[in-house]
């Protein structure tokens, strides 16, 4: 029996479809639009005649849609008919519009080109999506069997839609129609020895599958399974999938396997988020049911979405609250990727601007001088018993001087001349007296130590009061803080100077540029090569390597299994893509090269903007809290220095000589 022509085709109703041109081809068929004007449904057309089983497949999923089905997937909508009644030859379903892959949403490369405006949360919102849809197909009883990234799109508002919905496990009461193909990166470990896929699909397996899709774009295109293996053997992702080896879990090293370099942990989720991928990929999986569900996946997203904050340095990296530091400005840093695009300028503030506010914030100026020395107060009055007491003291003081002169002169006259004996020692007499005179306790005495309490009351008081008066209203913190804005101001100059000449160098070096550009739009799917299969080519990517840009020898030679002829045949193929590149001189600099160099200087110039703006406003903080303190410290100061003053004046009644101040 031979295919029909592609214009003798018939609805279910009976009515011709006429179908216009191709837009789209695959392994079993072709994809047309519907003419005329049918912008909403497209024609899918098989190579080959259909079986009587796949026809009926195809009859049962028309009868099952409705618009759970319609709004999640390209599900069959009605049959096509070679000729009127005829066999089935394809069938009609809706048209996706503005798609892309869903690879080229978490992987770094693709989706700096397809989703530029894409960050960490509209990765998580395109996995709760894809959970909806995954629990949409099974809500109404539907297996997707072959899980892959290949038959998901995802739209630039992260609405996810699948295609290939007629390789689905469809099944009825008493019979099941098989999903007949898969891929091994997406395949339970249950099923990864299976060489033919004619068996009865699970949810559970579709759950496998859905697991590794959400941590490929929670992770930055990572497959679970694709790390750093210990041991000498190649450790294929098949491989591992089947020996349970997932390369992010708790029990990793147990199994010999780590992340692969440039990566983030488990930690970078919230511990439901964590736990759940333990769970898919556990041994205890393979039990029915052991996985989680698309529903148990659509709510921990859910909860993981309304719990993200931007980073305070870069606005376009998003990450869950639950961690202190951005892991994205941590990764993009330690790995030089650049994860997400960022905004067009390297500054959000107007440096000029800003800096105007700081001169306008008039200084305090030094602090006002204050001193007990120059408070004059004279003495406390002394009661008439103190004053006589006082004045007797005095004629003690003058009679012990005396005593003393002359007990010097009895003393002197023997030492000078060397006729000193033991009977000249009567003149110390004198001497002894003039102490006792000096020692005795007289009334005045009491009121001298209480004087001298309160000058050195005053005094303790005073050093305190002025220390505090230097300290909260002087105006040293303020010049600190201006001398430290100055300081900020030009590490920012400088950063902006240095991005600049960095424009200039990229206008001098085009031709490097955009033959990196074309290398980095060269994507590893792209390559024929037969040494290099769907497996390796997901290994490559999850190690980084996603376009001949990313080639190296040192990058794929530190990938388990890629020996020296697999990195002679991908720089081979680099070379290739070398060679097809066409420079052209008319072509300015590339947006995504200024964005490369916003990627490298941003991280430098986001924290001194930040320490700038919030140091202008500490400026002017420090500003107003000095003229408070000096309002408020003044009149406490004052009192403090006349206190000071005071006592000293009424010690000084004493007589008494040294520094006081």
């Amino acid at each position: 029996m031979s295919q029909p022509p592609h214009y003798n085709l018939f609805d279910s109703r009976g009515n011709h479809v006429p179908l216009g041109k191709k837009v789209g081809s695959g392994g079993e068929g072709d994809v047309y639009e519907i003419a005329p004007h049918r912008m909403d449904v497209l024609a899918k057309i098989y190579h080959r005649p259909l079986t009587e089983e796949r026809q009926e497949k195809l009859r049962l999923m028309v009868s099952g849609c409705n618009d759970d089905l319609k709004e999640f997937a390209a599900w069959p909508l009605d049959l096509l008919h070679a000729g009127n009644n005829g066999p089935v030859c394809g069938f009609v379903m809706p048209r996706i519009i503005d798609c892309e892959p869903i690879h080229k949403v978490y992987g770094p490369s693709h989706r700096k080109e397809s989703f530029p405006n894409a960050d960490w949360k509209f990765l998580v919102r395109t996995a709760k999506n894809l959970a909806a849809a995954f629990y949409i197909i099974h809500k109404y009883g539907y297996v997707v069997g072959d899980v892959n990234e290949g038959n998901i799109l995802v739209t630039k508002k992260a609405c996810v839609r699948l295609i290939d919905c007629d390789s689905f496990q469809v099944q009825t009461h008493d019979k099941i129609f098989h999903c007949e193909v898969g891929v091994a990166q997406f395949t339970p470990p249950e099923l990864q020895k299976s060489k033919d896929f004619k068996m009865l699909r699970t949810q559970n397996h579709d759950n496998f599958g859905l697991a590794i899709l959400i941590f490929l774009l929670l992770f930055m295109g990572r497959h679970p399974f694709s790390g750093v293996y210990k041991g000498t053997d190649d450790m294929p992702i098949e491989r591992a999938i089947a020996e349970h080896r997932f390369a992010f879990g708790r029990s990793a090293a147990l199994k010999a396997m780590s992340p692969p370099p440039n990566s983030v942990g488990l930690s970078v989720v919230p511990g439901e988020v964590s736990s759940l991928f333990e769970q898919a990929f556990a041994e205890s999986g393979i039990q029915s049911w052991g996985r989680p569900s698309a529903n148990d996946w659509w709510n921990v997203l859910d909860a993981l979405e309304k719990r993200l904050k931007k980073c305070p340095t870069e606005s376009m990296h998003t990450y869950y609250t639950g961690i202190a530091t951005c892991p994205w400005c941590t990764l993009e840093n330690s790995s030089g990727i650049l994860l997400f695009l960022s905004s067009d300028t390297i500054s959000r503030i107007d440096v000029a601007a800003e800096w105007q506010k700081v001169l306008v914030i008039k200084p305090p100026g030094p602090i006002p001088e204050i001193n007990p020395q120059k408070y004059r107060c004279l003495p406390a009055p002394l009661s008439p018993d103190i004053a006589r007491a006082l004045k007797f003291r005095k004629v003690l003081q003058v009679a012990a001087a005396l005593l003393l002169i002359i007990s010097a002169g009895l003393m002197v006259g023997p030492l000078w001349t060397g006729t000193y004996s033991t009977k000249d020692l009567a003149g110390l007499v004198p001497a002894v007296i003039a102490g006792f005179l000096l020692m005795y306790p007289g009334r005045d005495t009491a009121e001298k130590k209480r004087r001298k309490k309160e000058f050195e009351d005053a005094r303790y008081s005073w050093r305190l009061w002025e220390k505090k008066w230097k300290a909260e209203a002087g105006d040293a913190e303020f010049t600190a803080q201006l001398g430290a804005l100055t300081a900020l101001k030009g590490r920012y100059e400088t950063i902006e100077q240095e991005y600049k000449n960095a424009l200039v160098t990229l206008q001098h070096t085009s031709r490097e540029r955009q033959e990196k550009k074309f290398l980095e739009n060269c994507f590893i799917d792209t390559c024929t090569s037969s040494k290099l299969g769907e497996n390796r080519k997901a290994t490559l990517r999850s190690f980084g390597i996603e376009t001949a840009a990313d080639i190296a020898p040192y990058k794929v030679m530190s990938i388990p299994g890629f020996d020296t002829a697999m990195t002679t045949e991908l720089m081979n193929w680099r070379k290739q893509q070398e060679n097809r590149f066409v420079f052209d001189e008319g072509k300015g600099i590339s947006t995504s090269d200024v964005q490369g160099l916003i990627h490298t200087f941003q991280p430098k110039i986001r924290p001194v903007e930040r320490e700038l703006l919030i140091g202008i406003e500490k400026l002017h903080a420090i500003q107003q809290k000095i003229f408070k303190n000096r309002v408020k410290f003044q009149p406490v100061i004052e009192k403090s220095a006349r206190d000071l003053a005071q006592a000293h004046a009424s010690l000084s009644a004493f007589r008494l000589t040294g520094k006081i101040f």
